[in-house]
């Protein structure tokens, strides 16, 4: 049976990545980080709030859009960016590295590492403004708003597990970074040894399900390393028509094939299969109900007045 111990990963800088895979992971990421939205999502952690409930389009009663002192912090940030200076999972790194460039492997290997460098800049930026925060596990947030300014009113609402993470709360925060700026937490389906991606998918706000990226999508995403081209055509990547669904997550003595990383795979449900109310002929809990009616009429409380008069008063006599 698989293994769903989460051993967590190394993290590191990308000192030992090629210069040309360097060149490349750059490219492209200066192209996301000069979109409005990736503007917008870290002036927001800048500020230490967002701008809407993270699940929604509801916006927050206080503002709707970043401070101007804020925004302009990050486009420091973002002009002096250098992903070499992120810390990255290593084994990450080096799947990066091995892939062949200008191969599907490649495109595959670099949408995982700038995920990651999102993440990884999310995290960054919200340590670097809010030193004076103490990041440690006191409670999982409540799925409801609330009221706190912290780093937990940024969340993708199905990865909040947070000691699950290395990071903590910290990485529930850049789970939401990602969301915002690719439209979803980014998956890849593994092959039967579970140690290759062979395909990419996207897991939404609030949904538990995920669609798969087209070929397309994937290529174009790619081509961001390319001088003519332009992120705001590509991100947030959106559900094509005939897009494969799955589910993300697996019932107990299955095998999960798509996920992000080792240690935020959700653990097998133990939901049972058959989760219908509706009772049909042949159905063995058809036996237990029959048992049950017959227990009640034997012992008459089926003919028995209820003892409350429900939720609202009886009505005047007329």
């Amino acid at each position: 049976m698989e293994s769903y111990v989460n051993n967590m990963p190394t993290f590191g800088d990308l000192t030992n990545v090629s210069v040309e895979k360097l060149q490349e992971l750059s490219a492209v990421l200066a192209k996301i980080l000069a979109l409005p939205i990736a503007r917008d999502t870290y002036a927001q952690i800048i500020d230490g709030k967002p701008t809407r409930i993270p699940h929604s389009d509801q916006d927050k009663a206080s503002q709707s859009q970043p401070t101007d002192q804020a925004v302009q912090e990050y486009e420091k940030i973002r002009k002096a960016f250098a992903p070499e200076n992120l810390l990255i999972d290593l084994k990450l790194a080096q799947d990066y590295q091995n892939a062949p460039l200008n191969s599907r492997e490649n495109h595959l290997q670099l949408l995982r590492i700038a995920a990651a460098s999102v993440n990884a800049l999310a995290r960054k930026t919200y340590q670097d403004f809010h030193s004076d925060i103490v990041i440690k596990p006191s409670k999982l947030p409540e799925l409801s708003h609330h009221q706190s300014n912290g780093v937990d009113d940024f969340y993708h609402s199905n990865y909040r597990e947070f000691k699950r993470y290395p990071f903590g709360r910290l990485d529930i925060m850049s789970y939401w970074a990602e969301t915002e700026l690719f439209g979803g937490v980014v998956l890849f389906e593994r092959d039967e040894s579970g140690s290759n991606i062979i395909n990419a998918f996207l897991q939404a706000q609030n949904w538990w399900r995920t669609f798969q990226l087209s070929e397309n999508q994937i290529e174009h995403f790619a081509a961001l390393k390319g001088l003519d081209s332009s992120a705001e055509t590509v991100l947030p990547f959106a559900r094509e028509a005939d897009a494969r669904i799955e589910k993300s997550f697996v019932r107990v003595g299955q095998t999960l094939r798509i996920y992000k990383n080792e240690y935020d795979k959700p653990a097998p449900s133990d939901w049972p299969t058959q989760s219908s109310c509706v009772i049909r002929q042949g159905d063995p809990r058809a036996a237990s109900l029959e048992e049950a009616m017959r227990f009640i009429k034997e012992q008459g409380l089926d003919k028995k007045s209820p003892t409350f008069s429900g939720p609202f008063p009886p009505p005047p006599p007329l």
